[in-house]
C-alpha cells in the first residue's frame, strides 16, 4: 500500500471520496479549547491505548486445572492481523465526536486495502474522512502538494495540520498523525453550501480530539 500525499490529494478530486482541503491562510497553531485538543494537555481523549493489536494472530492455547475435579479449558482469543480500518470505529464514539453514524460511507479508493470511511457531522455542516497512509508524517510534510504545514504532538505522536496546494476554494483541511506503519490522515471540508462556525483546520482538530487516541492504531 502506497498512498503518496500527492496521490491522496488527487484522488480526492477523481474519486469523489477523499476531501479537498482549505488554504487556511492564517497560521493555525493547535491550541487548547475549541480546536479539539491537539496536545496531551488539551485532548479530550483517554490515555493512550491501542485500538487493535498490530501483530499476527495469536496461537490458540489451552490450560487445564490440575488441582482435581473436572478439567477446565481456557482458550486465548486470537489477535487480528487485519490492517486498522477507520470504518471499525464504534458508532458510539463516532456520535460522541459530533458525527452522524448513519452517514458512514466507505471511501472508494482502489489503491488502498484499508481505505477507511467518511461521515457527515451531526449538524450537516462538515464532512470528515479518515484514511491510513504508509508514508510518515515527515514524508507527507515534505510533499510539494501540501502547504501551511503546522507541527505539534498528540500523546507522544508526531502530528501535522496542513492544506492541499490545489485547494483554491479554501474548503478543507488535513491532519496527519504518526503510526507504527505510517500515518492516519483526517480530512475535513465544509459540506455543501453550509456556513460552519469553525474553519476546517479547527474543525478537523476538534473531530480528531473527540475521537481520541483510543480509536487510533498503534
Amino acid at each position: 500500500m502506497k498512498i503518496s500525499a500527492s496521490k491522496y490529494l488527487v484522488t480526492a478530486v477523481t474519486c469523489g471520496a477523499a476531501l479537498l482541503l482549505s488554504a487556511c491562510n492564517e497560521d493555525v497553531t493547535p491550541t487548547k479549547g475549541t480546536t479539539g485538543a491537539t496536545s496531551s494537555t488539551s485532548a479530550q481523549a483517554n490515555a493512550p491505548t491501542t485500538a487493535k493489536a498490530d501483530g499476527g494472530s495469536a496461537p490458540e492455547t489451552t490450560r487445564t486445572d490440575s488441582s482435581g475435579g473436572t478439567p477446565t479449558t481456557k482458550t486465548a482469543t486470537p489477535v487480528s492481523d487485519e490492517p486498522w480500518d477507520s470504518c471499525d470505529i464504534p458508532s458510539a464514539d463516532i456520535s460522541a465526536a459530533g458525527l452522524n453514524p448513519g452517514s458512514k460511507e466507505r471511501n472508494k479508493n482502489p489503491n488502498s486495502p484499508a481505505p477507511g470511511c467518511h461521515w457527515l457531522s451531526s449538524d450537516g455542516k462538515y464532512e470528515l474522512q479518515i484514511n491510513t497512509d504508509d508514508q510518515t508524517i515527515d514524508q507527507i510534510a515534505q510533499s510539494p502538494k501540501v502547504v501551511n504545514v503546522r507541527r505539534t504532538n498528540y500523546y507522544g505522536r508526531q502530528m501535522i495540520v496542513f492544506n492541499a496546494r490545489q485547494d483554491g476554494n479554501h474548503i478543507g483541511c488535513l491532519l496527519g498523525l504518526q503510526t507504527s506503519s505510517g500515518s492516519v490522515v483526517f480530512t475535513t471540508r465544509k459540506h455543501g453550501d453550509q456556513a460552519p462556525t469553525l474553519e476546517p483546520c479547527a474543525a478537523v482538530q476538534e473531530f480528531m480530539g473527540k475521537l481520541g487516541n483510543k480509536n487510533l492504531p498503534a
